[in-house]
């Protein structure tokens, strides 16, 4: 990712809140530039199109949640946290306080057609950085997960299943059925890790 002169980050920190509230479609270059104190003319200088700021505002959401989900997967080790819990039980706390995650999921699930491959590859990028992180924290934990990498692999896979769940509730259902869902697949989630380790 490139660096950025000031005025540009301000108008990319604008335009991931502007994106994740109006998505690439309903979203204006002239409310960005407005909102990042300048003209749409000056907006210009630094991102040739529409394109170009969705792409780069869309880059720099992607690497901050990646840091976010590798600093959780830390804290989790950490605190001793059954592997995996601490991403779903931060995740709605985090939705609702991050531009940068409802950006980031609104463009996965409604990716803008010009730029899908980038949206997709990105986010698949994203989403690969979960599973690792939780395959390495059940290596970490279960001597079986270190020994019988298929079952890690399948593990992963199926953890990435229930991250997706939670991120579909995230976008349309309320808090409370959230929390509710995010509780019962953890619980499946642990009942199944203690029958691996027989």
């Amino acid at each position: 990712m490139k660096a950025l002169t000031p005025s540009a980050a301000r108008i990319c920190e604008h335009a991931v809140e502007h994106f994740a509230e109006h998505g690439y479609d309903g979203s204006s270059l002239s409310e960005i530039a407005a909102l990042a104190g300048m003209r749409k003319a000056s907006l210009y200088a630094h991102f040739a199109n529409k394109d170009a700021l969705f792409v780069c505002a869309f880059e720099r959401a992607l690497a901050d949640e990646t840091a976010y989900v590798e600093a959780g997967f830390g804290h989790e080790a950490a605190g001793r946290e059954a592997p995996g819990h601490w991403h779903p039980l931060h995740l709605a706390e985090r939705y609702a306080a991050s531009a940068n995650l409802r950006f980031v999921l609104r463009s996965a699930f409604l990716p803008p057609v010009p730029i899908r491959s980038i949206v997709t590859s990105g986010f698949e990028a994203y989403l690969e950085r979960i599973r690792l992180g939780f395959c390495q924290a059940l290596g970490d934990r279960h001597a079986w997960a270190r020994s019988d990498g298929n079952k890690l692999e399948l593990y992963g896979d199926a953890y990435l299943g229930i991250i997706d769940s939670l991120h579909v509730e995230l976008l349309y259902a309320p808090p409370a059925v959230y929390a509710r869902r995010a509780a019962s697949l953890l619980k499946i989630l642990d009942d199944s890790l203690q029958l691996a380790g027989q």
